[in-house]
Formats: C-alpha cells, sequence, structure tokens
C-alpha cells in the first residue's frame, strides 16, 4: 500500500496493528521539493497535520496548484501517476497523514475524485478519527469500519448526478398527443413529430409523456394502434390486411404476431368470436 516515490520521511504507521482496510502513514516532509512522481494503487487521502506549504501538482501536462495548511486534504485515484513539487513558508515543520484506503470496499465502483484540494467535512472528519486509531494503536474493527464508510463516501461523491425527476406532461398535452397519433395511425409517426404537437424536444417530450402516461410514445401509439384495430376488426367488413394498413402495420404477419401478443390470438380468430 505504500506510495512510491515520495521523498518524505516516515514517523509512523499503521504496519502491525492488523488493519486490513486502511495502510495509515504520517510523513515529515522536506520543507521543499523538486518535482517527482509519485503512484498509488490505492485510494490516497492525504491531510496535512502541520506547515504550510504551496503544492503543485501535473497531470496530462497541465499543472494545478494549492496552498496547503493544517486541515486541508487532497484525494488521488488509484493508480494514478502524479508528478508534485511544493515549497513551504520555512517556518515550521511540514506534516502530513497518507490514508491508503482499499478501492474494492465498494463493490463496482471505478470512479473516485481526483483533486489536489478537497473540501469535505465528513473526510476530514474521519481522516482525523483515523489518525486518532493510529496515535492509539485502534483496533482493526474500528479502522476498517471507518476506513469503508471513508470509502463509499468518496464514491458517492464522486457519482455523476441523476438527472431530476421528469415533469409529467399536462393532461391537455397528453390528450393533443394521443388525438394526433389516432390521426396518423396509417403512418410512421416519428418521435420528433410528437413532440411537435406540444412544442418540446425529443428528449424532453419523451421523459414528460412517459411519466403522464407510464410508457413510451412508442409502447402507447402501439397500444394505441391495437385497440383501433380491434375496433375495426369488430365493426367494419375490412379485410385483416386492410386493417394492418389502416392501423400503421407494414405488413399483415407483424399486425398479426403483435395481435396475438396482445389477445392471445390470431386477428381472424378474434374477429370470428365476435360473430
Amino acid at each position: 500500500m505504500a506510495a512510491v516515490g515520495l521523498p518524505s520521511r516516515l514517523l509512523r504507521s499503521s504496519d502491525g496493528l492488523g488493519w486490513t482496510a486502511v495502510a495509515a502513514r504520517v510523513y515529515e516532509d522536506p520543507a521543499a521539493s523538486e518535482a517527482f512522481t509519485v503512484r498509488s494503487e490505492d485510494l490516497l487521502l492525504v491531510l496535512v497535520t502541520a506547515g504550510r506549504y504551496r503544492i503543485e501538482s501535473r497531470h496530462d501536462g497541465t499543472w494545478r496548484q494549492a496552498d496547503y495548511r493544517p486541515g486541508s486534504m487532497g484525494v488521488s485515484a488509484p493508480g494514478r501517476d502524479s508528478t508534485l513539487r511544493w515549497r513551504s513558508d520555512g517556518r515550521s515543520p511540514l506534516r502530513s497523514l497518507h490514508l491508503h484506503l482499499d478501492p474494492s470496499l465498494v463493490p463496482d465502483s471505478n470512479r473516485f475524485p481526483d483533486a489536489l484540494s478537497v473540501d469535505d467535512p465528513f473526510a476530514a472528519a474521519g481522516a482525523r478519527a483515523l489518525e486518532q486509531a493510529l496515535d492509539e494503536r485502534g483496533p482493526a474493527l474500528y479502522a476498517d469500519s471507518l476506513a469503508q464508510a471513508l470509502v463509499a463516501h468518496l464514491a458517492h461523491r464522486s457519482a455523476p448526478s441523476r438527472p431530476p425527476a421528469p415533469t409529467p406532461l399536462a393532461g391537455r398535452d397528453v390528450e393533443r398527443v394521443v388525438a394526433y397519433m389516432h390521426d396518423h395511425l396509417a403512418e410512421d409517426v416519428p418521435l420528433a413529430d410528437l413532440a411537435a404537437v406540444v412544442s418540446l424536444s425529443k428528449y424532453h417530450f419523451l421523459r414528460g409523456f412517459s411519466a403522464a402516461t407510464g410508457l413510451t410514445p412508442h409502447r402507447y401509439l402501439a397500444r394505441v394502434r391495437l385497440q383501433a384495430a380491434e375496433g375495426l376488426l369488430r365493426g367494419t367488413r375490412l379485410t385483416v390486411q386492410q386493417v394492418a394498413g389502416a392501423c400503421g402495420y407494414r405488413s399483415p404477419a407483424r399486425f398479426a404476431a403483435a395481435f396475438r401478443r396482445a389477445y392471445g390470438c390470431s386477428p381472424t380468430a378474434y374477429r370470428g368470436r365476435g360473430r
């Protein structure tokens, strides 16, 4: 779990304490450092515990910088190479707590934050609790439980935000769309045409219509076609092929298959039952 390439001096660590989900290490850092590359296969959280300095990090050719003081934190994603350098104000020693967290504690999560400076009170409190556990040589169950909470929190923090719940289409707008479906049953009806009826983008129409009816526009139109076909089979002398064409099916076979799935029998058999 050690970070490779770190120029700092190790003061104490959790090695030998039986902790399995986290390795905690306290370092004394040099007052200044030339650029060096460090890599950790773990989710690495660094908490500054003493000193003030400006740190710079390079990734993909771009340098970022942050001013560190006691309480400042940075997070590095697993398996990422970081090129670092820093320089202190020279008035106090530099010390930092490094927490190497096991990313596999969160199943199926492969996305974690990677930030030179993180403002996260929960993560800071968890890091300080682990530092205290290190000082007290705390039990593995306690340390590993804290580590699991930290990893879950950091994974949740970096997860993509979910879009807000869609606003259901107003009832009158649903009625207008359904009327358009009935008026154009014999035609192909693209989603864009339905969205245009209520002056919405395809994206917002799809979400709004589905929220209002419980069906996607495609499934709702399929239901309208079948209901219309049922009425024509019962109330007219149109052939099955004519009914299929009038309701927008490109072939009698496709119509028969859809009808059988919905009603459990062929269009011809259904018509025979009504006589």
